[in-house]
């Protein structure tokens, strides 16, 4: 186990500069396909939280949460869900989309993740400015507590590469797996506390299991920065159960990797 884990940290630290190559060519590649290029990539998110913003702010009448305007406490969560979810989905197919390297050189497969993370990246790092100027024009200004989101985001490039690695290879051994990923992302989204808020009167075990979730913890920690400002170390018990997951993961992901590292090309 560890001496997989070492093998794919080396390949990985070893190819910084192909990573971010390969991710810059696959998002310009995606603006070229299309006419308006950038704009979609904000575009589609957009069109999400007015859609969700109507049905639970409007519809539902979603008040406010801890006195923050549900559409402001929906945003401080909806943005990592917007980075997490187009990097487990895509990163699932990493290494099925590039079939045509893979089989005619001899190319570091187990970097193909990370460059999928850090092509949503990108995207992520762009919404977040936008998302700074609505808060800032909401009364939410920048604070020293912000600076804490560049943990909660290195927490989540983390987790991605690491589910991404398993994913990716039981796509090679399965092609149904990306299907199911696809269809337990959709139910992830309203199982998740994004778009709602735990209730004080859920049994105690339920709660535990909602705040073991390693994508909440990541949402809970985004929003503290913006608005609740009590710190990282506030959520211990969540902190412990988040690194945990990802450890189990990244060293299933890399023995997974590293086994099957010379049998990709007949899984084609």
């Amino acid at each position: 186990m560890f001496k997989s884990m070492k093998y794919v940290l080396h390949e990985n630290f070893t190819n910084l500069f192909r990573i971010y190559s390969i991710s810059k060519y696959e998002l310009v590649a995606d603006m070229r396909d299309s006419k308006l290029g950038l704009f979609w990539n904000f575009a589609n998110p957009v069109i999400q939280v007015l859609t969700y913003w109507f049905v639970f702010g409007l519809i539902m009448q979603k008040k406010a949460v801890s006195h923050i305007p549900y559409l402001y406490w929906m945003l401080g969560g909806m943005v990592v869900w917007f980075f997490i979810s187009p990097c487990i989905t895509n990163g699932c197919n990493a290494i099925f989309s590039k079939v045509n390297v893979i089989t005619k050189m001899k190319f570091p497969v187990s970097i193909l993740p990370a460059t999928v993370v850090i092509k949503e990246l990108f995207n992520h790092l762009c919404l977040m400015l936008i998302l700074v100027v609505l808060f800032i024009m909401g009364g939410y200004y920048p604070s020293l507590h912000w600076f804490e989101l560049i943990y909660y985001l290195f927490c989540a490039v983390i987790f991605s590469i690491s589910l991404s690695m398993t994913t990716s290879v039981l796509n090679m051994l399965a092609r149904d797996t990306r299907k199911l990923v696809l269809a337990c992302m959709r139910l992830l989204l309203y199982l998740t506390p994004i778009l709602w808020e735990i209730p004080k009167n859920l049994p105690h075990i339920v709660k535990l299991i909602l705040k073991a979730n390693p994508i909440y913890y990541m949402v809970q920690g985004y929003r503290d920065c913006f608005f609740f400002h009590k710190g990282i170390f506030s959520y211990t018990n969540s902190m412990i159960a988040f690194w945990v997951v990802t450890i189990l993961l990244f060293a299933f992901g890399s023995y997974m990797m590293y086994k099957f590292k010379h049998k990709f090309i007949d899984m084609i």
